[in-house]
């Protein structure tokens, strides 16, 4: 066991704004990158079948990402997009990436 969780504490993320006053709202999505792999917690049931609302989910994820890399100076909004699309084109299809995660249930 390293000393890493002993010295220094996670970084974990706000509540995005509106949420805490928002009617109804859920988590979809918890990911982290731990040594060098992606972890994810995802809540399958959110969508039913749906399918195509966890893609909607997953571009507009893509637009905030493009907006903050131009917020930062990185790169301008479209070739932010098109970085990304790129991206998830070429690993999408067959990605062997190290990945673990799990599917849980919501938390009441």
């Amino acid at each position: 066991m390293s000393d890493f969780h002993d010295s220094e504490p996670l970084l974990e993320l706000d509540v995005p704004d509106g949420v805490p006053e928002a009617e109804q709202a859920v988590e979809l999505i918890r990911a982290w990158v731990a040594d060098g792999a992606l972890a994810v917690t995802l809540n399958g049931e959110a969508f039913g079948p749906q399918l195509e609302e966890w893609g909607r989910v997953l571009a507009q994820i893509g637009h905030h990402i493009a907006h903050a890399a131009s917020l930062n100076g990185e790169l301008g909004e479209q070739h932010s997009m098109d970085a990304l699309r790129k991206g998830f084109d070429a690993s999408f299809p067959a990605s062997e990436l190290a990945t673990y995660g799990k599917v849980r249930k919501r938390v009441h």
